[in-house]
């Protein structure tokens, strides 16, 4: 193997960064320009090609317009964003209504995603797959009514990826990866919500019961009606807090 040096910091990424934060902040609005090249790089305290890197990679995420001889627009995010911009969305918008319609379609999409590829997990079952399903919902059962909110945060990623890895299919894994981005700032934001209850145990058993048994379209059914009970009480609670917040 060929391996090279690389750089300990990437100065183009921490400037894109902090540009994005203020954009989606709210601090640079949409239709606003950005100052000069020169300008902006010495505010930045890094030089022109370093900037321009940066700029790069706003511009590929749809939050600028580099308009050659025109300068550096501010493109409205919420038309002409890119789905990698959740996350950053959910960390530094100041929005709150903003950050839980996100939080909210990005359940939904988990949702409807996850009961296909619970589906999926029951076509392809087999002795293997079924053991570490089976593993990780035993790990649930016996931490059922843990105070430990991140333990049943993780309980619950655990169970779904053993499922999503069933499938073994490589762009279902990379979606429940990229949903899983989103959700953990989701719990980063509302980790208390996370619990583990006899009924929620038996609601996750209700789906790897319908994957052992090799059937599909039940396996569908449980995973969607696990979800939408759980995003019902979900959704209240981040109502309440929002209300709260008003």
């Amino acid at each position: 193997m060929n391996f090279v040096k690389v750089k300990k910091v990437n100065i183009s990424e921490q400037v894109a960064t902090r540009l994005r934060e203020l954009i989606i902040s709210g601090e640079i609005q949409a239709g606003e320009r950005l100052p000069a090249e020169r300008e902006l790089a010495t505010r930045f305290g890094t030089n022109r090609n370093t900037l321009r890197e940066a700029l790069k990679l706003l511009e590929k995420d749809g939050l600028i317009k580099i308009r050659q001889g025109g300068g550096i627009e501010i493109l409205d995010f919420k038309k002409e964003g890119k789905i990698n911009l959740l996350s950053a969305i959910i960390r530094n918008t100041k929005d709150f209504d903003l950050k839980l319609e996100i939080i909210f379609d990005s359940l939904r999409v988990r949702s409807a995603g996850l009961a296909e590829i619970a589906r999926i997990a029951a076509e392809k079952r087999d002795r293997n797959t079924l053991k570490i399903i089976r593993n990780s919902l035993d790990e649930i059962k016996m931490n059922i009514g843990t105070q430990d909110n991140a333990r049943a945060y993780e309980l619950e990623m655990n169970f779904l990826k053993a499922i999503v890895d069933s499938s073994r299919s490589l762009v279902l894994i990379w979606f429940f990866n990229t949903i899983r981005e989103i959700t953990d700032d989701a719990f980063s934001e509302f980790g208390r919500f996370w619990t583990i209850t006899e009924e929620y145990y038996r609601s996750q058993e209700n789906i790897y019961n319908a994957i052992e048994k090799g059937s599909p379209e039940a396996a569908y059914l449980a995973t969607r009606e696990h979800f939408d009970n759980l995003d019902k009480t979900l959704f209240k609670l981040f109502k309440e807090v929002r209300d709260a917040q008003v």
